[in-house]
């Protein structure tokens, strides 16, 4: 059996990407859920990285999650 090639195994590795975006932009939860998971794991297995100096995605996403004081304060309430 013959390797495949680059060209097979780069159009494979945009088909996966492409399935994860959609499964990020849908408008079903579990979708969205499993969209994530697979993801991480994608960017993970493929040693995809990036700083929030060097991408403003990263950035708006760190201004959109808790800051420690208030997290803190979530950690600590209790459920009514």
């Amino acid at each position: 059996m013959s390797r495949s090639t680059e060209d097979f195994l780069a159009g494979l590795h945009g088909l996966v990407g492409d399935k994860i975006k959609t499964m990020l932009l849908s408008d079903d939860p579990r979708d969205v859920r499993e969209g994530i998971q697979m993801g991480m794991k994608f960017l993970k297995d493929n040693n995809i990285t990036t700083t929030i100096d060097a991408s403003p995605d990263m950035g708006h996403i760190q201004s959109l999650l808790p800051k420690a004081d208030e997290l803190e304060r979530l950690m600590t309430m209790t459920p009514d």
